[in-house]
């Protein structure tokens, strides 16, 4: 063990009494404690290292992160240290920091198991924040045309896939409105055979009532005719585009994603229309 991380039994006894004013979330006392601890012995690094930590149960992750920062100073070899801070910088939304920490944590013990948990959970974050941040430069681009807006829906959706709570599902409505701006209807000739008789009705119907602004109508029109048929990607494109202007941003965005599953190149402006033959 590092000398700065030396515990004699007075110092143990006043690190437990801590823990126990943490365990019952008594911060405000477990800090005072820690501080006047750190004040005594102030080239410690355990006492910095529980000093940061219940910074972060506290919820206060600027002298979370001074703490730490300090213990790591006193003794940059703990995994541990590193990994809090790792943590700590997440809580203020710095990823690319909390990443860091987390590879230093791991070069020096890979075996640490919540480093790469968090290490895995932060860069999922890192890949979904850059999706996210593409998507929004097309969508926002001064002459944003068809490419442009199929490949912003595209990179909004890839954000959500990542994380399901990313702030992209606050942009679908908008995308999808400047896609329906420069809608083309794409018609889908079919033989209308008897089997196929209940799956064309529903497509019509659904198609003219998102036509009159009918959402919820059109929402189960659609659905029926996904029931009848759930191969066809126009068919999920139209109802996610549905559900958006219905506010169920994440069930739209389950919908567009199968729409790219069915037919990976799928062009969002394309509006399919069913055309019996």
């Amino acid at each position: 063990m590092a000398e700065s991380l030396v515990v004699s039994d007075q110092l143990q006894e006043k690190l437990a009494e801590a823990t126990e004013a943490i365990d019952q979330q008594r911060f405000a006392a477990a800090i005072s404690l820690l501080r006047r601890v750190a004040t005594e012995e102030p080239e410690n690094a355990l006492v910095w290292r529980q000093l940061g930590y219940v910074y972060l149960e506290a919820q206060n992750p600027r002298d979370a992160i001074e703490g730490l920062t300090r213990s790591l100073q006193l003794d940059p070899g703990d995994p541990t240290a590193h990994c809090l801070l790792g943590s700590a910088y997440g809580t203020t939304c710095d990823l690319e920091k909390a990443a860091a920490c987390y590879r230093r944590a791991l070069e020096i013990d890979p075996r640490h198991s919540q480093a790469e948990e968090l290490l895995i959970r932060t860069e999922s974050l890192l890949e979904s924040r850059a999706h996210y941040h593409a998507g929004l430069k097309l969508l926002y681009s001064a002459m944003a045309n068809v490419q442009d807006l199929n490949q912003a829906m595209r990179e909004l959706l890839q954000s959500i896939l990542i994380f399901d709570r990313s702030p992209a599902r606050d942009n679908l409505l908008e995308c999808a409105r400047k896609i329906e701006a420069l809608r083309r209807d794409l018609e889908v000739p079919i033989a209308a055979t008897p089997e196929l008789a209940s799956w064309v009705e529903a497509c019509r119907l659904g198609y003219r009532c998102a036509g009159l602004k009918q959402w919820a109508e059109a929402r189960e029109a659609y659905r029926q005719a996904l029931g009848c048929r759930p191969e066809d990607a126009f068919v999920h494109h139209a109802l996610a585009f549905v559900l958006v202007e219905l506010g169920e941003m994440e069930v739209a965005a389950r919908e567009w994603l199968l729409t790219l599953e069915i037919e990976r190149d799928y062009d969002f402006t394309q509006f399919g229309h069913v055309r019996p033959s």
